[in-house]
């Protein structure tokens, strides 16, 4: 008899432990975002700078580590040199821009009959510093 009552008073702990640990009792708060912010912005460019700033979490089957940060390393290359690259055309649109409106106001208003415009009368080249 005895050993009948020490079998439901397990029974009876171990369903209410069971029940607990389910949520039966007590609704829990959803668990957290396993992963952590990488840094990045949700929209819009991203910046060699802030790629080259990712940290990635670590897992026990995850990536390997030295390969990812090569991977990385070679974005923020590519982004970094993609950035120089457009900054140094949009330097030479300019230079060219300013060149050509000052090659313009140059011009006289009048030239020779059946010269082009911005071509000189005498046959040098219109460009100064550049022989023709």
């Amino acid at each position: 008899m005895v050993l009948a009552i020490e079998i439901l008073v397990v029974a009876a702990l171990v369903f209410v432990v069971a029940a607990l640990a389910v949520g039966w009792f007590d609704r829990m708060a959803p668990a957290s975002p396993d992963a952590a912010p990488t840094g990045l912005p949700g929209d819009g460019p991203v910046s060699a700078r802030e790629v080259g700033g990712i940290r990635l979490n670590l897992a026990f089957r995850g990536y390997r580590m030295a390969e990812v940060d090569a991977v990385l390393a070679r974005l923020a290359g590519e982004l970094a040199w993609r950035d120089e690259e457009l900054a140094r055309r949009d330097d030479e649109l300019v230079r060219l821009a300013t060149f050509a409106h000052a090659d313009a106001a140059q011009r006289p208003a009048g030239g020779p009959e059946g010269a082009s415009p911005g071509t000189p009368a005498d046959g040098q080249s219109p460009w100064p510093g550049i022989d023709g």
